[in-house]
């Protein structure tokens, strides 16, 4: 009979929550405010203790405030403060210290509240796991179901007590909807799930309601009346219905894996019952990688971004680390495919501006009549295209961490997917943006100089540090500029790793795209000293660079050099594998002043009419010799101008430095110099020629190494 009590007692299994308040199995059980008793009598000395887990209460808004400070919790008596427990590190595990004080006579902890910004005593709570029997009936999640794809495994179930279970729900009334004290916590074993093996099993994570709802499609300001999408997790079969919780997970170990979905009513878990409801009966079968989009839907609207009969093409990937710096974060991302279809085709990332979505706010659909494809996303955090702190959204404090390019490096990610579904042509990818994506642009596509080809950029922050208005924005995101919070490298301030003025300096001799971009000099948001710079930088490490300037303030638009210069259309082929002229110092060039807004010209252009043959025939970048046709565009302001020119992104014209060179300057028809000397490689083995005669007929610039 002994034997017989002690099998039904391992057979019990839950999770009890000491609480001050209602609510819990077991209230009034915690006390106190900088030193929080808790009371643990009710539990059996002889229960198995599998997880323990303090959860103080907190006012997250003013924990960000002083998130350069952290927290510090710890026992009564320890000088060790308790570590936070993974993966959201917004509670502490006590295991050890619980299992402790249940074994001995005096069941009780009391923790120190040393340094919590932001605490709410009243919201303070204990959860304890093992071998107990649930004090309260706690509902149970249905239709548990798993799928697989790249290193990823999507696990959807059904909300029990769904706040939302309606077929449409506006942002309006998505905003106003509570979301209950139910919540979900995922386990993940390598066995199947039974009470006697829940202790042994990984939890993976905990999440509240609604994660089967979209509220992110339509950015941070949708409008009261826009309905808010569902999830697909399985392509061709439509939205999950309302109800269903959606979590995505990318184990760190191949392998068969069980799922388990727990419902937590205030942190209360019965974990005596496993079916497949809520329990997976088979494993799956796992692998290690990053996972895939899956396809929401397919639209062909009549017309999209001024492009008529378009295919839009939206998905969904739930990004994780390094892609973001939380698990099962789901991002929308956007492949308009144009009508003129090319293969291989260009491709754009598009970025859009604030409060704008995927759907628009980046400017124009660039290349669309050239067959280009457009590939955007939505920005979150606002980042403004860039990175973000690791630890934001956790208690972990800022100073003890870095700035990692999660945006950056998902974009990226993004568009290594879809070259692969489609047949993007992968030397002729760019970059697009208006306002926070006229920054997002320019800043991509320089740190991922091997990937881009050239970028448009209207009125973008080019140092995030010296923009009058939007500053607090980047702070909000690397921390205060004083914190110098490092990058990812661990030693450079983040601030000054996306400065694109000190980028493009730090190493003159690093390739870079060519950069397209505006600003206003009256854009008193943005700022015009700054911009200024990055061109003044541009210029100085001799960068290939289009810049256009004027009085439109913070609508001012960039242009796009050729024949004929325009907003929509790059009139040239840039190419990452083909070379180009960097042209600097151009007589042609208006006067952009200093970095005060009523220096030089109100308005104006830098390099704008000088072009290029970009042809195999007519470009040539061979070992000891480089040669370009130059020309002007059909609407320079004069037949003929100069300007110091210097071949960049070459492969095989790579003189050592010192290496003399001589240049000539001919007709097109070969026949006649009509300018010639001899330059040399300077430090960084770039070859300048200077005061290059440019003529609007065009003519032949031709360099050799001196034998």
């Amino acid at each position: 009979m002994i034997l017989v009590l002690a099998c039904l007692a391992a057979q019990d299994a839950a999770t009890w929550s000491f609480t001050e308040r209602e609510g819990g199995s077991h209230s009034g059980t915690v006390r106190g405010r900088r030193e929080v008793e808790v009371v643990l009598f009710a539990i059996p000395r002889s229960a198995a203790i599998h997880r323990a887990v303090f959860r103080p209460g907190r006012d997250e808004a003013e924990g960000f405030a002083s998130r350069d400070r952290g927290v510090r919790v710890s026992l009564k008596g320890s000088a060790e403060p308790l570590p936070l427990l993974p993966p959201r590190y917004d509670a502490f595990d006590v295991t050890a210290s619980v299992r402790a004080a249940v074994g001995s006579d005096s069941p009780m902890l009391v923790f120190s509240i040393d340094d919590l910004p932001g605490y709410r005593p009243m919201s303070t709570r204990l959860d304890v796991t093992g071998t107990l029997k649930a004090v309260n009936p706690i509902p149970r999640v249905r239709g548990i179901a798993a799928r697989h794809r790249a290193g990823q495994t999507i696990l959807t179930w059904s909300d029990p007590r769904p706040p939302l279970a309606r077929e449409t729900v506006t942002a309006a009334e998505f905003r106003q909807t509570l979301p209950g004290p139910l919540r979900f916590r995922i386990y993940r074993s390598g066995k199947p799930f039974s009470a006697a093996t829940i202790g042994e099993a990984e939890l993976v994570d905990e999440v509240g309601p609604f994660t089967g709802w979209n509220p992110g499609f339509h950015g941070i300001a949708p409008p009261d009346r826009a309905p808010v999408p569902r999830f697909a997790v399985d392509e061709g079969a439509g939205p999950v219905a309302p109800g269903t919780g959606v979590y995505a997970h990318h184990p760190l170990q191949a392998g068969k894996a069980w799922y388990f979905v727990s419902a937590a009513l205030n942190g209360e878990e019965d974990l005596s019952g496993f079916d497949e409801g809520n329990a997976l009966r088979d494993p799956v079968e796992e692998e290690v990688g990053p996972g895939m989009p899956v396809l929401q839907r397919i639209e062909r609207p009549a017309s999209f971004n001024y492009v008529d009969r378009p295919e839009l093409h939206y998905y969904v990937r739930w990004e994780a680390p390094p892609r973001s710096n939380r698990p099962s974060t789901p991002f929308d991302y956007l492949v308009a495919l144009p009508p003129k279809r090319v293969e291989p085709a260009p491709a754009g990332l598009h970025l859009h501006c604030w409060g704008a979505n995927l759907e628009g706010g980046y400017g124009w659909w660039y290349g669309a009549a050239q067959g280009a494809i457009l590939l955007s996303t939505n920005q979150a955090p606002y980042d403004w295209w860039t990175g973000y702190h690791e630890f934001d959204g956790s208690w972990r404090p800022w100073k003890e961490g870095v700035v990692r390019d999660y945006t950056q490096a998902r974009l990226i990610a993004f568009l290594d997917w879809a070259a692969g579904r489609w047949k993007i042509d992968p030397n002729r990818v760019f970059t697009a943006g208006n306002s926070m994506g006229g920054s997002g642009a320019p800043s991509l596509a320089l740190r991922r100089a091997d990937r881009i080809a050239w970028a448009v950029s209207w009125v973008g922050v080019h140092t995030p540090a010296r923009s009058p208005q939007f500053r607090g924005s980047y702070e909000r995101v690397y921390g205060p500029v004083d914190w110098k919070i490092p990058f990812q490298d661990g030693k450079t301030p983040a601030f000054e790793w996306f400065d694109d003025a000190a980028w493009v300096r730090r190493d003159p001799a690093a390739e870079t795209p060519l950069l397209c971009f505006s600003n206003g000099k009256n854009d008193g948001g943005i700022g015009w000293a700054q911009a200024r710079d990055f061109w003044k930088a541009l210029q100085e490490t001799r960068r290939p660079h289009v810049f256009v300037w004027g009085q439109a303030g913070h609508g001012q638009r960039a242009l796009l050099p050729g024949p004929a210069p325009g907003e929509r259309e790059l009139g040239l082929d840039v190419r990452l594998d083909r070379t180009l002229p960097a042209f600097t110092n151009g007589s042609l060039d208006g006067n952009p002043g200093s970095g005060d807004p009523v220096d030089g010209d109100p308005e104006g252009q830098s390099n704008l009419h000088l072009l290029w043959d970009a042809s195999d025939e007519n470009l040539k970048d061979e070992e000891g010799r480089w040669s370009a046709v130059l020309h002007l565009n059909r609407k320079a302001p004069a037949d003929e101008g100069t300007a110091d020119v210097t071949p960049r992104r070459c492969r095989s014209f790579r003189p050592a430095p010192g290496t003399k060179v001589s240049w000539r300057n001919q007709s097109l028809a070969g026949d006649r110099d009509f300018q010639s000397g001899t330059a040399a490689a300077d430090a960084w083995g770039l070859v300048t020629v200077p005061r290059v005669l440019i003529r609007r007929g065009g003519s032949r610039l031709i360099l050799e190494v001196k034998r």
